[in-house]
């Protein structure tokens, strides 16, 4: 098979990250990996539209980091990982059955009557596997203001990618997770395992079972006590308790041990850092120093990420 090639970028605060996976018939593997480093937060600099010289500057090492191949064949999906606070993410059913038009008018009323926008929405919409008797069709939906989306497409537009979309960082952050439960052993399709997102201005919150993502949110203000709140009550919500979670991985910046703590006081002792490491059959090929860090969580798992999207 011909190589296929998808891309991650997170955003996070000042920090721009990125990876780059390759797909052929030997495998997956992951070809790029590395961090670019701004003076102040990214998404406000592109929201603004005060600050062109700090946006052009990201944009120009992005590009250095993502040259045009000699083939010219480039990168096939690039998946753009924002903060959950840039935009709205939640989940909501369609009907099973019906067109594509339906479904689309369906998830407008939906929006209008969640979000009541003053502003136009892009909307990105992904499947979320059901049954196949299910009367519904589950998906997860991301809406964030044209303007945004726009910037945001902007600030890659010298990277040479076929398809460009955007996603939230703990959708991005569930396809890491997905990953590692496949390599982890004992996991299984009905495995449940949680992902926490520990962030300087929040926590992230990622619930999934087998290789699909469920359920995500975030909370700011939050102290590690409240985390392991929050991730049990998230797995309440799918009628799981904390004794039916196998696995509890964390990510994000460097978490403090107190979190390590009450997470194992609640959920038991497979608690462990979501790193590149844990990735057995993606293996790394061109590592940075701090490859180990699960800061890359959300660059690396929007590269890794296949579900079907829906609309956009």
């Amino acid at each position: 098979m011909d190589a296929y090639v998808r891309a991650g970028v997170d955003i996070a605060g000042r920090v721009v990250r990125y990876a780059e996976v390759v797909q052929d018939a030997s495998g997956r593997r992951l070809s790029r990996l590395g961090r670019i480093d701004v003076e102040e937060d990214v998404i406000g600099s592109v929201l603004s539209g005060r600050d062109d010289g700090r946006v052009h500057v990201v944009s120009e090492a992005l590009a250095e980091a993502f040259p045009a191949p000699e083939d010219g064949n480039g990168i096939d999906d690039l998946r753009i990982a924002i903060s959950p606070r840039a935009g709205h993410s939640f989940r909501a059913p369609l009907p099973a059955e019906a067109g594509p038009d339906v479904r689309r008018n369906c998830l407008r009323q939906t929006i209008d009557l969640l979000i009541a926008p003053e502003q136009p929405l892009r909307i990105t919409a992904d499947a979320i596997p059901m049954p196949r008797d299910a009367a519904e069709a589950w998906v997860h939906v991301l809406a964030v203001e044209e303007r945004l989306d726009e910037r945001l497409r902007r600030l890659v537009r010298d990277v040479p990618a076929k398809r460009t979309r955007l996603m939230s960082g703990a959708q991005a952050a569930a396809g890491m997770i997905a990953c590692a439960e496949a390599a982890r052993e004992g996991a299984g399709e009905d495995s449940c395992a949680l992902g926490i997102g520990w962030y300087g201005d929040r926590l992230d919150y990622v619930f999934c079972t087998g290789k699909a993502w469920r359920f995500g949110g975030f909370a700011e203000g939050v102290e590690p006590i409240d985390a392991a709140y929050l991730s049990a009550h998230t797995a309440s919500r799918f009628g799981i308790p904390p004794s039916g979670v196998q696995t509890v991985y964390v990510y994000g910046d460097a978490a403090p041990d107190a979190l390590f703590s009450e997470l194992r006081a609640v959920f038991g002792g497979d608690i462990r850092a979501l790193h590149p490491a844990a990735l057995r059959d993606v293996p790394v090929t061109s590592p940075p120093s701090d490859v180990d860090v699960p800061a890359y969580a959300g660059c690396i798992g929007a590269a890794l990420y296949e579900g079907e999207t829906l609309i956009f």
